[in-house]
């Protein structure tokens, strides 16, 4: 759109609004959930032929649940408890759950203080560790899937490598979709000091005739591979393998080349 030519009203966004109540209604249309759309079938696959058996799978920090529906639809039918910290998230996958019959519990909690009281077969976290503030979240984190997790039992995430953030930094100004209804620009930014990534979402939103801004941040924090591999194992890890982004086998010194970095591991 010409926004000089359309615009009827802007409204600025609110200081207190949560930048995931501003993302959760545009997530999938703006493609943030084609990540976990992409790689979660492939994922099973890999698991399945690494003679993962099992039903029961823990989806944490779900989104939009493009994972969670998957898994728990068609043929595949796994019972499925997904986990996220955001309302308006769960807001999202309840009304894409309307109307059909999966076995799926949703919980709205901080994945730092998980508190589910069953055992799982597979612990999946897709594109959501780098939103963690420092590493002892990380482990935090880990410590609770291994509570959590049936032994000999899978725990698959991935995390945008060092270098995948500061390439993701240096992408400028994006346009993500200009529709009818919806304009989003993302500005990218990678700060080195920090070793972290933000995007800053600006959403143009046409309601009742008349456009609506809104503004939402994204920080995504970068760690060593190395460093992860060795919390992982200090929590009662084995490490099965690191993959690429095209599931590639891995070796931690040639993840630094990749933009993210896929764990398979499990519980010992």
């Amino acid at each position: 759109m010409a926004i000089a030519d359309t615009l009827c009203f802007i409204e600025e966004r609110h200081t207190m609004a949560k930048d995931s109540e501003i993302l959760a209604p545009i997530y999938d249309r703006i493609g943030l959930n084609q990540y976990a759309v992409t790689l979660t079938p492939r994922l099973l696959t890999f698991a399945q032929q690494n003679d993962w058996v099992g039903r029961r799978v823990l989806d944490l920090g779900m989104g939009t649940g493009a994972s969670l529906l998957w898994l728990a639809g068609g043929r595949q039918g796994y019972t499925v408890t997904g986990v996220d910290s955001s309302a308006a998230m769960l807001s999202v996958v309840r009304q894409q759950l309307a109307g059909k019959s999966l076995s799926v519990t949703l919980l709205q909690q901080d994945i730092r203080a998980l508190d589910v009281k069953d055992t799982y077969d597979m612990v999946l976290a897709l594109d959501v560790m780098n939103e963690l503030d420092n590493l002892k979240d990380l482990e935090t984190v880990f410590r609770n899937v291994h509570a959590h997790l049936g032994p000999s039992k899978l725990f698959i995430f991935d995390l945008h490598t060092v270098g995948g953030l500061a390439q993701r930094g240096q992408l400028g100004d994006q346009i993500l979709t200009n529709e009818s209804d919806l304009n989003v620009f993302l500005r990218n930014a990678f700060d080195y000091e920090r070793q972290a990534y933000t995007g800053d979402y600006i959403v143009f939103q046409q309601a009742n005739g008349a456009w609506q801004r809104q503004e939402a941040i994204r920080v995504l924090r970068g760690y060593p591979t190395q460093a992860v591999a060795t919390l992982l194992r200090r929590c009662g890890f084995e490490i099965k393998d690191i993959l690429d982004e095209q599931l590639q086998s891995a070796a931690i010194a040639k993840t630094s080349g990749a933009q993210r970095a896929i764990f398979a591991a499990v519980r010992q």
